[in-house]
């Protein structure tokens, strides 16, 4: 995975997408929002440019149930790949920012480009923290992870995790540091009213790419559909 450079942001694509839904994932949800499942059938995403503006707080519920609502998944490269499942059915309101090598850090700092300030976020689910573990250190990442807490809860969405994904040839240090850090995640997404997203080891065998840390077509197919179905049951 590369490491640092620019990065940009990436909406839906317009292709069309004829993988089926999978079953809905395995996940922890420790907030107050209900998941419920829907059979809805969807329509195909469109290309379009974002125009990153500065958040501002202190809304109103009145000027909130006026705004838009905008699903927003963001995170690393991972996500690439994912656009056409997630932003179904409504490619009005729910889009994937996808970040080439970006780790926590940045995710943080480019949420307040993301986020409108005339829209209302009632989901923001996030998935970061592969590129992190390279260096291994549970303890910057923790602290990394806390931060993007306190700015995600600025936005007043219902935020939700996804766990880090397993990698493949990286040596056991790294991967001791990926289950310490997805325990630690759960733990603290319970604490502080986030759902978690777990994928458990289902990515390691056949679905890794041949990197070991980028995933297969199999693997991205299967990946976007999880975050899809976490989408849809959400916002139902």
């Amino acid at each position: 995975m590369a490491q640092g450079g620019h990065w940009k942001l990436v909406t839906s694509g317009s292709r069309q997408c004829s993988t089926p839904a999978l079953n809905p994932p395995a996940m922890v949800i420790g907030n107050r929002y209900a998941l419920l499942d829907t059979g809805e059938k969807e329509s195909l995403p469109t290309v379009k440019e974002e125009k990153p503006r500065t958040p501002k707080a202190g809304r109103s519920a009145a000027t909130t149930a006026n705004r838009k609502g905008r699903v927003v998944v963001v995170g690393d490269s991972l996500l690439r790949g994912t656009e056409a499942p997630i932003c179904r059915p409504d490619i009005s309101s729910q889009e994937v920012c996808c970040l080439p090598g970006a780790r926590i850090r940045d995710v943080t700092e480019a949420l307040s480009r993301i986020i409108q300030p005339s829209d209302y976020y009632p989901m923001l689910l996030i998935h970061v923290g592969t590129n992190d573990t390279a260096w291994c250190d549970t303890e910057r990442i923790k602290s990394d992870y806390r931060a993007l807490g306190v700015r995600v809860k600025e936005f007043g969405a219902q935020v939700v995790f996804s766990s880090i994904l397993p990698v493949k040839g990286r040596g056991p240090g790294r991967d001791r540091c990926i289950m310490e850090v997805n325990a630690w995640l759960r733990r603290w997404c319970r604490q502080e009213g986030f759902g978690f997203l777990d994928h458990g080891m289902l990515f390691e065998e056949g679905l890794l790419g041949r990197d070991g840390v980028h995933l297969s077509r199999r693997g991205k197919t299967l990946f976007g559909h999880r975050l899809a179905n976490l989408v849809r049951r959400a916002l139902n």
